[in-house]
């Protein structure tokens, strides 16, 4: 009795569909050294405008899907191979610290959202002064920007000159990893730098209550969600004002994980200042002086009766 062999499927025989299907599943760099150039279909495939429309030039690891580093000759292949025949067609792009060297002399006219990943702080305010294509982008086209840096010692800020920069910056996230040393005073002031900010969505981690208050002061004009992780809510450390309504403020996100006892006297009036918020998040972990738990009749009474425009809440 005859019997075929069905197993000896070649890739080559699946359809475009199932190809890209494939590729949008693996790693995009992995795809782009591998493949290009192989045949002409992987060519036509890997470097279609729409494939290559957001470029991820990071390498997720396999341990807790960390960011690892390209090595040189996936770095040199990509950038002198690639992007200077799709740099064109790029609208989104994610650069980790290692490969910021290569993309710096290459233009990328609809570029629009930039992710900058895994920067000490030095390197990145070196791409950030003068006149350089960071700055560039920034200040000519950029309108969502994501940072991830590491503070150090000689801190500058470089959230400001962000905002500084940004002409056309409507979301930023700045994520930052910082020491205990930087619990001691506030990094976001912006009271006596003014700005004039395009910023609407800011997603920010910071150390204390200090620097929500600050980022709400009212030097961020245009701002309507500020999505925000907070390291410690203590008792402010300076005298900021926590009672002047937030009339722009449409969607607030307060996560802090860390045990607080400052939510009745330091939260709550903050919440209360928000009368046109429409989306509201909570994650906090809270000690109180006259319960164990907040109960829903305390967030409807001393919370939520105050946000009239309120349709979405989420709490834990």
């Amino acid at each position: 009795m005859e019997t075929s062999n069905n197993y000896n499927t070649n890739v080559l025989d699946f359809p475009d569909e199932m190809l890209l299907a494939i590729f949008y599943k693996l790693n995009m760099v992995d795809v782009l050294y591998s493949l290009v150039d192989v045949n002409k279909r992987f060519n036509r495939l890997t470097l279609d405008p729409f494939y290559v429309h957001t470029l991820d030039l990071t390498v997720k690891s396999s341990l807790l899907q960390r960011t690892s580093p390209l090595d040189n000759q996936e770095i040199d292949t990509i950038c002198k191979k690639i992007l200077p025949r799709i740099h064109h067609h790029i609208h989104k792009l994610t650069v980790p610290s290692c490969s910021i060297e290569c993309i710096v002399n290459i233009d990328y006219l609809q570029l629009k959202s930039l992710s900058l990943v895994n920067f000490e702080q030095q390197k990145l305010l070196g791409h950030l002064t003068g006149e350089t294509t960071v700055s560039g982008l920034l200040t000519n086209q950029i309108t969502h920007l994501k940072v991830d840096i590491l503070f150090d010692k000689n801190q500058s800020n470089i959230f400001l000159l962000i905002l500084s920069l940004g002409k056309h910056l409507t979301e930023l996230t700045f994520y930052h990893q910082f020491s205990s040393e930087h619990l001691r005073s506030p990094t976001f002031d912006l009271s006596s730098s003014p700005i004039s900010s395009t910023l609407t969505k800011l997603i920010i981690n910071v150390t204390r209550l200090d620097d929500c208050l600050y980022l709400l002061d009212g030097s961020l004009e245009s701002l309507t969600a500020l999505i925000i992780d907070i390291k410690i809510i203590t008792y402010p450390s300076s005298n900021i004002d926590n009672t002047t309504k937030l009339l722009k403020l449409k969607q607030f996100s307060l996560t802090s994980h860390r045990l607080t006892s400052f939510y009745d006297n330091q939260v709550v009036p903050l919440l209360c200042r928000m009368v046109n918020i429409e989306d509201l998040t909570l994650f906090l972990n809270v000690i109180r002086d006259d319960s164990t738990y907040i109960d829903g009749t305390h967030l409807y009474n001393d919370v939520l009766a105050f946000m009239p425009q309120l349709h979405k809440f989420t709490f834990s």
